[in-house]
């Protein structure tokens, strides 16, 4: 069999080569994402060798070399079809699949391929099968050769096998420029691996009996009851109420949630990175409260309604998986039901999807329209199974608008922007998104990417202007004067490629209303959580509502500072079986690494072992609390029916305590701000340090690395050495003198370094991003 294995190492090079290229996102630079994607995939070839080698055992001592060549061939077929079909998942959903696999059921499977629509196409087709002409080509070749025994080479190569499950997925992906490309030249054969054993080891072990209390910022207090490790008495302030007037008629406000499928803050609203393609809600945003770092809570839909509709904790696979084991709770909907609301949510998807449905009807909506329930003269979309294209769901809503009777309460939940991304009348789209790129002034140059992914831009531009119509349709309502309306993503869409793994969660929110009386635009931040306390608080003390006395809720409200600040805590969870990421004040940690938060949601990786010890016991406490809940699947013993009181009844205290101590100045050296200038001699650097500690600093000297995409380092810019008084923030001026750069995209790293060994002696900023443009000086 040793003859044989060249042909499998052949086919497994073509295999990584074939999936890198196709995937690379359009202007990375190839070869260094390349190369790092073929060690990954010889390092996966080398992990399941021992296994491949055992499978094929039997099949090569078949006594007829030509059944023994054909049964061996098969088998690492096999294994190579398994591995390109993961690669093409990534290539459309741009995540990997890992265990998340095993969290949706086979309907849900079923809807979610077909859903995705379009296949591979025949190019895409052949291309899959070019590792088995290799695999087969080169069998066909060693085959002629007689077998020669070589046990110590085959024993040497199967302990190397062995000694690989030691080393990291990918070697050499950390030093890759952004998110996407680390992910593109990771094994996806080997990511769904490792995470599926991950996942198999934690949900065989017991489950925690911790008693930390969770490490939610306004949790229970220490001593409560374990039962209801959740439980608290509510005091979510009322920060929004400042910015509303009152009711034409005294009448409590109608509230109308819509969630966007994919809605990212990175190609919408202010100051976008990639340029804002949802020009309605650029306008609506002005008139609103806009809160430009906001978090969703999860990677993927299954926990938006659990956290938006009510500041519930994650559970195992997200809450609404609990299915008819969800205990009952106070939620947006049945809090305002028993106060004379009426609730509807329209969906233009089956709501059986990541049990949606359950959830809704735990919360007592009335009218849950989906696909099942649409009626007749609509649409469905003949290019994805999903269902109804957005414009048919704006449809159907604008429908009942006219025989709404206040007060309600009312959800949307757009689809369109989703895989397939294509929907009726796209065309018209697709010459849109040509001319936003001409309104948004992108160089000729830089539009290729986007032209790329034509089907998904004119998907955002699709379903901004089916919210537009939506919103000029309820305007002409007797009911829209008294309404307020909360917009935001569910999550961030994955297939445009994004820098840094918490861009996944970045979204926006909007928070517009006639009653409003000023807009604002909000750059602290809050997540999803946050929503459903702040909105019953707004309703309790503003306009007279009432609210639940103890909640379950896992959000502290919403933080509506003007200027940037993180003083909030929470978990993210990317999809339903991965770790949770955490953010805890102006801390965010994933994959155990931690990262700091910066204005617009930029995370600078930050090399603190004391502060990342503290964060995740963050996060151990949380989970603690979780594991209690998941052991008691109980989260108060009033369920669904807490008793209501009038707004400060039973609240010691209005603003939590912990926020202080979350959003504190961590001790030692570290950095608040940086900014980034390029010139024509090189780049500006102006850092902030500060001295977290109550006495003077130890001397440390500023220095600024400049490195390539590839991770080389290009040069290097140091001040003299300073120290820094007791909480002194200093800020320091250095130079990268870099004449003339190449197109392309850079990365500045800025920390205070020891004097003499040029360690980091503190918290630095890490992998900034530095874009230079085609025809740039």
């Amino acid at each position: 069999m040793t003859v044989w294995i060249p042909a499998l190492l052949a086919a497994q090079l073509v295999l990584a080569l074939w999936a890198a290229v196709r995937a690379l996102p359009p202007g990375v630079a190839a070869p260094p994402v390349v190369s790092v994607a073929a060690g990954s995939q010889l390092l996966f070839l080398l992990r399941a060798l021992p296994l491949l080698c055992l499978l094929a055992w039997p099949l090569a001592a078949l006594r007829s070399r030509r059944a023994a060549l054909a049964g061996v061939g098969g088998l690492w077929s096999l294994f190579l079809l398994l591995q390109a079909g993961l690669e093409q998942y990534y290539l459309v959903a741009r995540v990997p699949l890992g265990a998340d696999l095993f969290g949706y059921s086979t309907a849900e499977i079923r809807t979610t391929v077909a859903g995705a629509g379009g296949g591979i196409g025949a190019a895409g087709a052949l291309a899959m099968l070019m590792p088995l002409v290799v695999l087969w080509a080169v069998l066909a070749w060693r085959g002629r050769r007689a077998a020669a025994a070589r046990p110590a080479w085959l024993g040497g190569l199967l302990l190397a096998g062995l000694g690989a499950w030691l080393l990291p997925l990918a070697p050499g992906a950390r030093g890759l420029g952004s998110e996407d490309a680390r992910a593109v030249a990771t094994s996806k054969g080997a990511y769904f691996v490792a995470d599926s054993l991950r996942w198999w080891r934690v949900d065989a072990a017991p489950i925690a009996t911790a008693t930390a209390s969770p490490a939610r910022v306004a949790a229970s207090p220490a001593g409560g009851d374990p039962a209801y490790p959740f439980l608290h008495d509510e005091a979510t302030p009322d920060t929004l109420g400042p910015y509303f007037g009152p009711t034409r008629d005294g009448r409590p406000p109608n509230v109308v949630v819509i969630v966007v499928e994919g809605l990212g803050r990175s190609f919408s609203g202010p100051g976008a990175p990639l340029g804002s393609f949802t020009p309605f809600l650029d306008g609506l945003a002005a008139r609103s409260l806009y809160f430009d770092n906001f978090l969703a809570n999860q990677g993927r839909t299954f926990g938006v309604l659990p956290a938006l509709l009510g500041s519930l904790p994650v559970a195992e696979q997200g809450f609404a998986a609990l299915g008819p084991k969800m205990p009952a709770h106070a939620g947006l909907f049945n809090v305002l039901r028993r106060q004379g609301y009426h609730g509807a949510f329209y969906l233009g998807t089956d709501a059986d999807f990541d049990n949606e449905r359950g959830l809704l009807q735990l919360q007592e909506v009335d009218d849950i329209v989906d696909l099942r329930h649409f009626g007749p003269g609509y649409q469905r979309n003949p290019y994805s199974e999903w269902g109804y294209p957005d414009r048919e769901l704006v449809s159907r809503v604008l429908a009942d608008s006219g025989r709404l009777r206040p007060p309600f309460v009312l959800g949307l939940q757009t689809i369109s922007m989703h895989t397939s991304y294509r929907f009726p009348g796209q065309e018209a789209y697709k010459a849109g998104v040509e001319a936003r790129l001409q309104a948004l002034g992108i160089p000729e140059a830089r539009r290729a990417p986007y032209r790329a992914q034509a089907d998904i831009y004119s998907a955002i531009l699709y379903t901004d202007d089916q919210l537009r119509r939506y919103f000029e349709g309820v305007a002409k309502a007797p009911w829209y004067a008294d309404t307020i309306f909360v917009v935001t993503g569910d999550h961030r869409l994955a297939e445009i490629p994004q820098d840094t793994h918490i861009e996944r969660y970045h979204v926006p929110l909007l928070v517009f209303s006639p009653l409003l009386r000023r807009s604002a635009h909000i750059r602290a931040v809050s997540s999803h959580l946050d929503v459903t306390p702040s909105l019953l608080a707004l309703l309790s003390h503003t306009y007279g509502l009432r609210r639940p006395a103890r909640t379950s809720w896992t959000g502290a409200g919403l933080d509506m500072a003007e200027t940037f600040r993180s003083a909030r805590e929470f978990p993210l969870k990317q999809t339903k079986t991965s770790v949770p990421d955490f953010v805890s004040g102006r801390w965010f940690l994933h994959d155990g690494r931690l990262f700091e938060l910066q204005d617009g949601i930029r995370a600078s990786e930050v090399d603190d072992a004391d502060v990342l010890a503290q964060v995740a016991g963050r996060l151990q406490a949380y989970q603690a609390a979780n594991a209690r809940f998941l052991r008691t699947l109980a989260l108060s013993p009033e369920g669904g029916q807490p008793r209501l009181v009038a707004f400060g009844i039973g609240a010691a205290n209005p603003a939590p305590a912990a926020l202080a101590a979350i959003a504190a100045l961590p001790a030692g050296i570290g950095m608040e701000a940086v900014h980034l200038e390029r010139t024509e001699d090189g780049v500006h650097v102006a850092a902030t340090f500060v001295n977290g500690d109550a006495r003077e600093s130890r001397a440390f000297v500023p220095l600024a690395v400049l490195a390539a995409e590839d991770g080389r380092e290009l040069r290097e810019g140091y001040g003299s050495a300073i120290q820094l008084r007791a909480h002194e923030r200093r800020e320091v001026l250095l130079s990268l003198a870099v004449p003339a750069l190449a197109p392309g995209r850079y990365f500045v790293s800025v920390l205070p370094s020891d004097p003499v060994t040029g360690k980091a002696v503190g918290r630095g900023r890490f992998h900034l991003p530095l874009d230079v443009p085609a025809g740039a000086p």
